[in-house]
């Protein structure tokens, strides 16, 4: 027989497990749409800079762990150009040079999604 506060115990148990695979999980997700996203932004960026070419400059850096966990994308080594190429800029010539939007679409393009099976992946466990 099992009394009242062992069946609490354990259901307390349970549902801390569970949420530590939901967890795991969301933060593999959350990974996933990160490289897809990183992905993305090298096929469609500018691929000017010679031998290292400023689309090949994007990586994702995961920061912190679990529930805090988020996914900073960015360029490491020309990430001064970014905004100009993704917005546009006027050269010190005058000559207006047009935007090249790659940041955005792909957050547009791939962020719905990951969205969506996060809320998922909270509501009934799937992968």
């Amino acid at each position: 027989m099992i009394t009242l506060d062992e069946l609490g115990v354990e259901i307390s148990n349970m549902v801390d497990d569970y949420a530590q695979d939901i967890i795991i999980k969301l933060e593999e997700r959350l990974d996933e749409t990160a490289q897809e996203i990183v992905k993305y932004i090298r096929s469609n960026a500018p691929r000017s800079g010679g031998s290292k070419p400023f689309a090949d400059s994007f990586i994702a850096e995961p920061q912190g762990s679990g529930i805090n966990k988020s996914i900073v994308i960015f360029s490491n080594e020309k990430g001064k150009l970014t905004h100009l190429l993704e917005f546009g800029f006027t050269h010190r010539s005058g000559k207006y040079v047009g935007p090249r939007p790659f940041m955005r679409p792909a957050y547009d393009l791939l962020t719905p999604k990951m969205l969506e099976d996060i809320k998922r992946i909270i509501e009934k466990g799937d992968d």
